[in-house]
């Protein structure tokens, strides 16, 4: 009898570790040409903006982490896509420039911030930035790393709250990005 409890106990550990909280969903958008990894499975909405007086629609795919032990607050991805003639990945570093400030800055107003740091971030040879912004008063932190493929925006973001700065789920979300076919 007494040997069956180690054997016992083992299988309740192993049995246990296999439930662990620590294994990411991937998240495959077929229509947005995008996989990627999540925490736990996001939901998935859609949003109807304008943007220079165009209308746009928004796809967002939303994981809110507030609720479980996350170092993150929340993850998001979202995309939309623009005429070809008003925005394109193809357009001079200028154009660039001032769409990624507007996006930024649209950004940071949507969520009452300001924006702390902006970096070139590409993703392949498609033009991109990284910006962090502060939000709530300092009590929050957002990353969003923008890519634009050819005319399609996708814009990826993490909230955390500032002791949880540059933490590595962060990482994790923002690596697993990939493209799954070039959109032309």
């Amino acid at each position: 009898m007494k040997s069956r409890k180690p054997l016992l106990a083992l299988l309740v550990i192993i049995l246990l570790s296999s439930f662990t909280p620590g294994d990411w969903v991937d998240v495959q958008n077929k229509e947005g040409q995008f996989k990627m990894k999540f925490p736990r499975q996001p939901t998935e909405s859609t949003q109807d903006i304008e943007e220079a007086s165009l209308p746009l629609k928004m796809h967002i795919f939303l994981y809110d982490a507030s609720k479980y032990k996350d170092e993150n607050m929340a993850y998001y991805i979202m995309y939309s896509d623009y005429p070809d003639t008003l925005v394109n990945s193809d357009f001079k570093d200028e154009l660039l420039d001032t769409f990624f400030k507007n996006s930024i800055d649209g950004g940071a107003k949507n969520m009452n911030g300001t924006v702390v740091s902006v970096t070139k971030a590409n993703y392949k040879d498609f033009p991109g930035r990284l910006a962090k912004m502060s939000f709530m008063d300092g009590q929050g932190l957002c990353y969003m790393k923008i890519f634009l493929v050819h005319s399609r925006i996708y814009i990826l973001m993490t909230l955390c709250e500032p002791l949880k700065d540059k933490n590595p789920s962060m990482d994790k979300f923002f690596n697993s990005f990939v493209l799954l076919e070039d959109k032309k």
